[in-house]
């Protein structure tokens, strides 16, 4: 999308279980506008998509002495899609120690996102 001619990109939406299909009009890395919302929460989704997308994202984390081996963790806020792998190699390096509670911060500030990772779940020490 880095050029000067008119580009029209399709999004589908997932805001509701109607899946629009909604085209996004682009020229010179500007939005002319949008077609085939079926409301403006589509249209939201659409210019964000386009403009800064992001993802929402689970893991698992490694538990040294606890009754699970693994820990399931999540993003508190979506991340840049562009951050995503970075994050995952991140997480991958990271054990913790039993006892866990949800909800617990796990990494804060993931990458300087300003974004932290939580645990999901309780976990009891062995």
């Amino acid at each position: 999308m880095l050029n000067d001619e008119k580009e029209d990109v399709e999004v589908t939406c997932i805001q509701c279980p109607m899946g629009c299909k909604i085209i996004v009009d682009i020229y010179k890395q500007e939005i002319l506008g949008t077609k085939n919302a079926g409301c403006n929460r589509g249209i939201e989704y659409a210019i964000k998509e386009i403009k800064s997308p992001a993802r929402d994202f689970f893991s698992t984390i490694k538990v040294n002495n606890g009754k699970t081996p693994m820990l399931s963790v999540r993003s508190t806020k979506p991340i840049p899609k562009s951050l995503l792998l970075a994050c995952a190699v991140e997480v991958s390096k990271v054990t913790v120690e039993a006892p866990i509670s949800i909800g617990s911060i796990i990494m804060k500030n993931i990458l300087k996102s300003g974004i932290d990772i939580i645990a999901t779940k309780n976990i009891e020490e062995a």
